[in-house]
């Protein structure tokens, strides 16, 4: 048995009410606290400690005994520590403490009173928050966006959730209205459908589809003519053979458009597309994600085909040669070719394109090359060469190495191309030059880093020497740069100061060791003075373990600002009190706690030896003669 349940085993068998909220309102251990709590039955101690304790768990437990539905609710609405609040509202609710219109009209006080993010939100799940009015104002009123969410799940208002789903710019309360089980208005679900911006939304509009009338009315309305292939994989109500009846019809254009996009059988979507249909409806059925046949669309892509047609075969095909062979026959930029460079594989076939004499041509290249994880070398070259902005740029987004970003930035004399692939070379620490060697020498510093340092040093343009300066990774450049006057200063004072508080963080002594040796005197004093607060807070938790005054250690505990001398401090105080309480435990009744006590190892050895000299067991004192 530890000594914690020793103290708990002695409160739950107490009588005396006065030792128990004694030891409920001044026991260092807020788990012995929390028991004592239970035994209280005086419900104006109870209060008291509600108010007054400042561990959650115990003014929780004390609350949870008291009946006063007057003093519940205000310590709802002003309790200051935010979960003691949060448990008296859910226990207000759970229990039925209070009517539902009481109880309706205090969650509406919360809602708009509350500070904390946490029992809003639980106040807004609450099944008795219910007032549309309040709910509708709040929404307007409360900034979390996670909140707002749990609001408009429960508006009832169709119009009020109608404008969230077409008008917020936030695509999740968007959603949130979208799914509320009361926007059922199908104009509403087919404007979302072709105007929301996300597909997640729009799928989830299309799921609000009820049956087959209403997906009727709404694809056959002209609008929706370019979501009509999300809409078509996403319900199921018609047949094809409804849409075959519409084709074969054949008197509305738009109608045969949402038929080829509607039907799910291969081989009718193959007949629409060899046959003499409109090239829009041709069109869709390509679209039409049930149609595969890339036979076809070879035999489509070599042959005089519209550009509605072409532009689909092309999305579609999987023929690299095809691809290719169209590209290099139709080198002139535009939208059919931009898609079918976008859809090529290989780099080798792309690096040709990115020197072709037309910009759109090079730039569609460069834009497909830049998706390759593994074309470093490219881009490269690319960024180097390329006259055009755009392209180039284009080129540097993509880039991943750092040297070759660098090397972009010292050689090219666009300010746009200097410090976008400044931008984008990556961030490092200088501490981490003290973790590859010893200590870190100017001479391992690669050609580009040579090349960065004296762009931080001695570029024309100040942009580029303050964005250079903190890329650097050579401190003693630091060191002249924040010593003198130029604009880059402050930046390089910055970089610094990083370098200086990640040494601060390092609690491993041989690293510390290591630093203190550096030649730079910075470094060197700032791991000696972080060397000394290591050692200064070891020798403060032995000091705190030889302090006796229990008022001393009580501060402390309370007040230090380190967080585990705070925690030396009450495990020494805990012992002493048990120490001077030992003296107030009865021997016949106590028998078993004092038994513990002895067994502890955690204990002093006087505290241990009191124990012993108080315990009636001979046989079990003589185990434990070392200590007597």
């Amino acid at each position: 048995m530890t000594s914690r349940d020793a103290k708990i085993e002695s409160v739950r068998n107490s009588s005396n009410q006065d030792e128990v909220i004694y030891t409920a309102k001044n026991d260092i251990d807020w788990q012995v606290r929390r028991v004592a709590v239970e035994k209280i039955n005086d419900e104006n101690v109870l209060k008291d400690i509600v108010n007054e304790e400042l561990t959650s768990a115990v003014a929780i437990k004390a609350m949870e005994h008291i009946d006063d539905k007057e003093f519940l609710s205000d310590i709802c609405l002003n309790h200051p520590d935010a979960y003691v609040r949060l448990a008296c509202i859910n226990r207000m609710s759970d229990e039925s403490l209070l009517l539902k219109k009481d109880l309706t009209s205090l969650l509406d006080k919360i809602l708009f009173n509350d500070p904390n993010d946490i029992v809003l939100k639980s106040v807004c799940e609450n099944p008795y928050l219910d007032n549309q009015e309040s709910l509708t104002k709040a929404v307007f009123t409360i900034e979390n966006e996670d909140i707002k969410r749990l609001l408009i799940r429960k508006i009832t208002d169709e119009d009020m959730l109608a404008d969230f789903a077409l008008n917020s710019e936030n695509k999740f309360l968007r959603l949130e209205a979208i799914q509320n089980p009361n926007l059922t208005d199908l104009d509403t679900i087919s404007e979302i459908i072709i105007h929301d911006s996300d597909e997640f939304n729009r799928l989830m509009a299309i799921y609000k589809i009820p049956d087959e009338e209403s997906l009727l009315e709404i694809i056959l309305r002209k609008p929706l003519h370019h979501r009509l292939p999300q809409v078509a994989q996403n319900t199921n109500f018609l047949s094809d053979d409804y849409f075959l009846e519409i084709l074969n019809d054949g008197t509305d254009e738009y109608a045969c458009q949402v038929a080829a996009a509607f039907i799910s059988d291969g081989e009718m979507l193959e007949n629409i597309v060899l046959s003499k249909s409109s090239d829009k409806i041709r069109a869709d059925a390509i679209r039409n994600s049930h149609f595969t046949n890339q036979k076809i669309l070879d035999e489509l892509i070599v042959t005089k085909t519209s550009p509605e047609i072409l532009f689909e075969a092309i999305s579609k095909i999987e023929n690299q040669d095809v691809l290719k062979d169209y590209i290099l026959n139709h080198l002139q930029h535009d939208e059919i070719t931009a898609k079918a460079i976008s859809r090529v594989d290989g780099t080798d076939f792309l690096r040709d394109l990115s020197t072709h004499p037309d910009l759109g041509i090079r730039f569609e290249a460069v834009k497909r090359i830049s998706q390759f994880g593994d074309a470093d070398g490219i881009l490269r070259d690319i960024a180097l060469t390329e006259d055009n902005d755009e392209i180039c740029l284009k080129a540097v987004s993509a880039m991943k190495i750092r040297n070759d970003l660098i090397e972009v930035a010292k050689s090219r004399h666009e300010k746009n191309i200097r410090i976008s692939a400044l931008r984008h070379v990556a961030d490092k620490r200088l501490i981490y030059n003290y973790f590859k060697s010893d200590i870190a020498h100017s001479g391992e510093f690669t050609p580009a880093e040579f090349a960065l340092n004296e762009m931080a040093l001695e570029d024309n343009d100040d942009d580029v020497k303050i964005i250079s300066t903190g890329k650097v990774m050579d401190k003693e450049l630091l060191d002249d740069i924040a010593a003198g006057e130029d604009v880059n200063r402050f930046e390089a004072q910055k970089r610094l100061n990083s370098l200086f508080e990640d040494i601060k963080q390092i609690e491993h002594k041989q690293i510390l060791s290591r630093l203190i040796q550096s030649p730079d005197k910075d470094i060197s004093s700032v791991a000696q003075a972080t060397l000394d607060d290591l050692d200064l807070w070891e020798d403060r938790l032995s000091k705190v373990n030889e302090i006796d005054d229990i008022n001393t250690l009580k501060d402390i505990a309370r007040n230090d600002f380190n967080y585990f001398v705070r925690m030396e401090a009450e495990g020494k105080l805990e012992k002493m009190l048990f120490h001077i309480r030992l003296d107030e435990i009865g021997l016949k009744s106590n028998q078993e706690e004092l038994k513990a006590i002895a067994s502890d190892g955690e204990f002093s050895r006087e505290i241990r030896r009191s124990a012993l000299l108080k315990i009636t067991d001979h046989a079990f004192v003589e185990k434990f003669e070392n200590i007597i």
